[in-house]
């Protein structure tokens, strides 16, 4: 699985500038319409890089495209902009799967007008049932994988340095997200392996309320020294925690999702041991060469992409920081 997700960015590089160069007459003549449906949108730093994504394939091919959603995360209104997609009538939808119901009806027209549609960033949690939307793959993080990374990261650091786990938390924004339930999701199956208890904690997008919650977790859970973060707002909200409560790197083992400024700074000051990098920006590029490569050959790959996890940590945070700079990372 290693090997696919370090080949597939460079074949479809390949293919994007073939199509630059060969295919550039044709895309002018008959220029292909895709749409992309997300439940994030300008609002969050992490979907801007999906969305250069984008941007930069559709810029190869000579295509109309469009990002459908709300500035912030909003996964109830995906049903209208998936109305807005449908009306475009396009050659390909890209979408987010964070709640299959709110979608389902949309792409289900998709399909039966012969419209391909690509899960990307959030996979359907009921792939391979009989309950599957009629999407053809995933590109995306493995995010099981990534919370397992995750917490056998923390046991491990734990371990060098001669300390006892015993208890681990795992604060969710948007509880019955599908990506961020699966991120805790595989923390909790390495905890349960080890024996050690793992707490779930709702916290909310608003970083200063979500500190609030955690200092009056931590206050109440004071043997708690393990802290899995899901995101870049979370992940400061226990920035500020730490800061007001004074306390020390490696007192609370702890990592992340995703990145941001401060997440890095929080690497570079030890206060977190890594951040699951996902490449948003291939999830954005590589749904939209897929969708070409679909709706004009017929073409698709054996399986879903992953474009995760991978680690942000220590060893690679300064180049990852110089990547961020340039709108890639």
């Amino acid at each position: 699985m290693r090997r696919a997700r370090r080949i597939a960015p460079v074949i479809l590089l390949v293919v994007g500038l073939l199509i630059a160069t060969v295919g550039a007459s044709s895309a002018q003549d008959d220029q292909d319409v895709f749409r992309m449906v997300s439940h994030g949108g300008v609002g969050n730093p992490f979907w801007i890089v999906v969305i250069k994504g984008m941007e930069d394939a559709c810029a190869i091919l000579g295509a109309d495209c469009a990002w459908l959603a709300d500035p912030v995360d909003n996964v109830d209104d995906m049903a209208g902009y998936w109305d807005d997609a449908l009306a475009a009538n396009p050659d390909g939808i890209g979408t987010t799967v964070p709640n299959p119901e709110v979608i389902r009806d949309a792409v289900g027209r998709a399909a039966e007008a012969g419209i391909p549609v690509i899960a990307f960033n959030t996979a359907d949690p009921n792939a391979g049932t009989d309950q599957a939307l009629p999407i053809l793959f995933y590109i995306g993080a493995n995010e099981f994988l990534g919370g397992r990374s995750n917490a056998t990261r923390v046991l491990a650091e734990a371990a060098a340095d001669g300390v006892t786990i015993n208890r681990g938390v795992c604060p969710i924004q948007e509880v019955g997200h599908s990506g961020l339930e699966a991120r805790c999701a595989g923390v909790r199956s390495v905890f349960e392996e080890a024996g050690i208890p793992l707490d779930g904690l709702t916290i909310s997008n608003d970083g200063t309320e979500s500190a609030g919650v955690l200092a009056d977790y931590f206050t109440a859970n004071p043997d708690t020294n393990a802290a899995f973060f899901l995101g870049p707002t979370p992940a400061g909200s226990f920035n500020l925690y730490l800061q007001e409560a004074g306390r020390a790197p490696r007192e609370i083992y702890a990592t992340t999702h995703d990145t941001s400024s401060e997440i890095y700074q929080m690497i570079k000051d030890g206060y977190l041991l890594q951040a699951i990098d996902q490449q948003p920006y291939l999830q954005g590029f590589e749904t939209i060469m897929w969708l070409y490569l679909n709706s004009r050959y017929a073409l698709a790959p054996g399986g879903d992409i992953l474009t995760g996890p991978g680690v942000i940590d220590g060893s690679n945070v300064d180049a990852i920081i110089e990547l961020t700079a340039a709108g890639y990372r």
